[in-house]
């Protein structure tokens, strides 16, 4: 397949690039938005118009992707997020082509989930409270909406947390690894941490873009839902912050304090967000397969 990737200058972007061309598809990349405004669709009808062919499958990717950025400037978020979504399908209706379009959704979406929706499938109840939450609950709609009302098969992601080697440091498991490593290397004796006993599903960002490219793949050769199909990429198991920092200081042969910095705490934090992985094992087999040990010392690797 000839895919377009949009945002594929990110954390996953690069991941999945190289997991598409590891397969023999061929990769375009959208440009940066130094270069391109994936809200521009004008811009975008122009871009995609000048590529020699049309794409046979659509990723996209590309937006605000931290929530505290999103709660920063709500306004910017909602116009990446959302009308970016929007002038995405409408460069591609403009220029005449459906192809199978995966859209990188977050399980943010559900919101703080009750104990008795866990672990979370994909109808649970949606209780977005927060601005990136909501500018991914919004994107969501219009992909149904194009969908629906345009004909594009369409695949909506409600990823759950990820990490791995290049995520940025404001992420928490490799702001944790760079505590650990000024431990290892003499410059600090303790860890700072806020909610170390909260309960997260975590995947290896590795095992995630395997699972975009099984549904892209059942999506082009239509053995999904001709419409939306919304799922959720989760490994179905849980660990606590507290694990990973205690993981990652193993890993690295040192035996600090984590020190509880009421800075970081976040209050209403959810004590554990869980997602169901029954439908994507279901729809394309999917399962993960890089365990945590192999993740974080890859990630350490990378610091």
């Amino acid at each position: 397949m000839r895919v377009f990737i949009t945002g594929a200058n990110g954390f996953v972007g690069r991941w999945l690039a190289r997991e598409l061309t590891s397969h023999r598809h061929e990769v375009v990349e959208t440009p940066g938005p130094e270069v391109l405004d994936i809200a521009d669709r004008p811009a975008l009808v122009r871009w995609l118009d000048h590529q020699g062919g049309a794409p046979d499958a659509v990723v996209h990717l590309a937006g605000m992707a931290f929530a505290p950025d999103a709660g920063q400037d709500p306004g910017e978020a909602f116009r990446v997020n959302v009308g970016g979504t929007v002038a995405l399908f409408e460069a591609l209706r403009e220029l005449g082509i459906r192809p199978p379009v995966l859209v990188s959704g977050s399980a943010d979406s559900y919101g703080p989930p009750r104990p008795q929706d866990l672990p979370l499938r994909e109808d649970a109840p949606l209780a977005p409270s927060h601005p990136y939450a909501l500018s991914k609950v919004a994107q969501e709609a219009v992909s149904a909406e194009a969908s629906a009302r345009y004909g594009f098969p369409v695949v909506v992601t409600r990823s759950f947390n990820h990490t791995g080697p290049g995520q940025r440091p404001v992420f928490v498991v490799p702001a944790m690894a760079q505590r650990v490593l000024a431990v290892k290397r003499g410059q600090a004796t303790s860890i700072p941490a806020g909610n170390v006993d909260v309960r997260r599903d975590l995947t290896d960002v590795r095992d995630v873009v395997v699972a975009y490219r099984m549904l892209l793949e059942a999506a082009a050769r239509g053995a999904l839902s001709d419409r939306c199909t919304i799922v959720n990429v989760a490994s179905g198991e849980v660990v606590t912050v507290r694990s990973v920092i205690e993981r990652l200081c193993a890993l690295v042969g040192v035996t600090p304090a984590i020190e509880i910095d009421q800075s970081l705490v976040r209050t209403g934090d959810p004590v554990e967000i869980r997602g169901d992985a029954s439908l994507i094992r279901k729809l394309v087999g999917w399962h993960p397969r890089i365990p945590l040990e192999q993740t974080l010392r890859d990630l350490l690797a990378t610091l």
